[in-house]
């Protein structure tokens, strides 16, 4: 999928700055901060390239919440703007945007799909006095072995959204006991395959009372456009059931080249982690059924009005489309919590803001969110829905079901500076 300048100011909207626009925009960032003008906020992810559909619907989240902000009075009398830069899921380019935003002034930044950039980021943040909030980014080194004070996730991570869905499993299939998994082989893929491996090997003797056998998960590579040897690997496997945590674009690819191997057909359940409603709205009504976790899922939180608001935003800005992903409420909870923390501590100074940021409860999507001050991971419920295409849904697909839990019961401890530990999982 690809985009360009334009394309991204309308996703965004009217109150948005694309950075990079030379000295003219540097100067004018400087004047706005001392005048009292909009409080910028840096937004970098992947607007463009196979990552594009996880990133533009963060974009589009952040920007909602910008206008609403702005609509209500904006926070201490000031207008709220992103200022966007598309890292096109490269580490180089995320550290190139974030240095020239933090020159510019624009000390709080927010968004990233990649977790490679989350670390590339991450590593230069306190020496650009700049705060980071990830919407996705679910490495678990951002919270553990590479924690800084001035990094924070917003969303869940692996490790309590993968042990969630194996125990959630393990209650409702507990016959399927045969496990492996297809993968990406970088950081995010390895981190979601151990961690719900961990989880299996955890709920799978206490709710399921059996012993699962699990095999080796096939890796791919990321950008691969042609899966059929993966395909084969993965057929040849014993297993019932599939972790498939292959993302965006790719995953796509991945999901349309299996269709005629019969890979769904031999597969008893589908456990997808990390694409929501990308795979679905690509597929329609080929889509397989399968369990996809998610971020946020409106149906879900129907007693919320800042859910149901965002919504009806989305839905008005997309033209009808009734099904956001979660990364649209993700990056809305990122401008939320900036909202909050400067409304709280009457500053955009850094320290000032993290300081905030480890004490205050913000309204979100999923209700009230608030980061742990320990390794700054934001607790919130966990969540995923049983979904399939249909040729009589007007989407093309339908959800069938959800399950909802309070994500404090299967998150990690916080253990900054030291390496995710698991119990049952030799890594």
């Amino acid at each position: 999928m690809a985009i360009n300048r334009r394309d991204v100011l309308k996703i965004a909207g009217a109150g948005v700055t694309l950075a990079g626009a030379g000295p003219l925009a540097s100067s004018l960032a400087r004047a706005q901060a001392k005048t009292g003008g909009p409080i910028q906020l840096g937004f970098i992810s992947s607007l463009t390239g196979a990552q594009a559909p996880l990133g533009q619907p963060m974009l589009m989240g952040a920007q909602i919440a910008v206008d609403q902000i702005n609509q209500a009075g904006g926070v201490n009398g000031r207008k709220l703007e992103l200022v966007v830069r598309d890292d096109k899921a490269k580490p180089t380019d995320a550290t190139i945007a974030s240095r020239e935003l933090a020159g510019n002034g624009v000390n709080l930044q927010l968004g990233v799909v990649s977790s490679a950039v989350a670390l590339a980021l991450t590593a230069m943040l306190e020496q650009q006095k700049a705060i980071l909030i990830t919407c996705a980014a679910h490495s678990d080194k951002l919270t553990k072995e590479n924690f800084n004070r001035h990094y924070f996730r917003v969303t869940d991570n692996p490790y309590m959204k993968l042990r969630f869905m194996a125990a959630a499993v393990a209650e409702r299939y507990g016959s399927v006991s045969r496990w492996s998994g297809v993968i990406p082989d970088h950081e995010y893929g390895r981190t979601t395959w151990n961690c719900f491996e961990e989880g299996l090997l955890e709920y799978y003797p206490t709710v399921a009372k059996a012993k699962p056998a699990i095999a080796q998960a096939v890796r791919t590579q990321y950008g691969a456009t042609d899966y059929r040897n993966v395909i084969g690997s993965a057929m040849g496997l014993p297993a019932e059931g599939f972790l498939v945590s292959v993302y965006g674009g790719d995953a796509v690819t991945l999901f349309k080249q299996a269709l005629p191997y019969g890979f769904f057909k031999k597969a008893k359940v589908i456990i997808d982690p990390a694409n929501e409603f990308v795979v679905a709205k690509a597929m329609k009504s080929e889509m397989p059924e399968m369990w996809c976790g998610t971020h946020w899922y409106a149906g879900a939180f129907t007693d919320l009005p800042m859910s149901n608001a965002v919504l009806k935003e989305h839905i008005r800005r997309t033209n009808g489309d009734a099904f956001p992903t979660g990364w649209v409420g993700e990056g809305h909870a990122a401008v939320m919590a900036y909202a909050k923390a400067i409304q709280a501590s009457g500053t955009t100074e850094t320290q000032a803001v993290i300081k905030a940021l480890e004490s205050e409860t913000f309204d979100t999507t999923c209700g009230p969110r608030y980061f742990r001050k320990e390794d700054h991971q934001a607790i919130k419920p966990v969540l995923m829905y049983r979904l399939r295409g249909s040729k009589s849904a007007s989407a093309g697909f339908e959800v069938l079901e959800f399950i909802k839990k309070d994500g404090k019961d299967f998150v990690d401890p916080p253990t900054p500076g030291k390496a995710l530990t698991f119990k049952y999982v030799t890594v």
